[in-house]
């Protein structure tokens, strides 16, 4: 009965294939980042926020990061989602973790061809 009720409720998630999409993306950025560690300089820069020098910069396996903080941001509202009845709430959760995948892809992408030697 269990299993039924899981299988229910993986059913009841909006833009299901989206989800599972964004979910395999970010495992492939995590594996991604460390296959390619080699290619990478000791430090990238990643924390575009902080003040210019060496506070931008982090070692290369944290190129990683935003890969792992979207597939948090992606389990967490899933699970907000199923705790909720309103459909829109449910749509917009699984919509901006989504596009949070698609934000990290393109943030370590641009990162990994701006300093990596390919």
């Amino acid at each position: 009965m269990n299993n039924n009720l899981s299988q229910l409720e993986i059913k009841s998630l909006p833009f299901r294939q989206y989800f599972f999409a964004g979910i395999i993306l970010n495992v492939v950025l995590i594996l991604g980042v460390l296959a390619t560690q080699k290619f990478l300089p000791p430090v990238v820069p990643l924390f575009y926020g902080l003040a210019e020098g060496e506070q931008q910069l982090a070692p290369k396996l944290f190129l990683a990061l935003p890969a792992v903080v979207s597939l948090l941001i992606l389990i967490v509202n899933s699970l907000i989602s199923f705790k909720i009845q309103d459909e829109f709430l449910k749509r917009a959760l699984i919509l901006a973790a989504i596009g949070s995948s698609f934000f990290a892809a393109i943030t370590i992408i641009k990162i990994a061809f701006l300093v990596g030697s390919f």
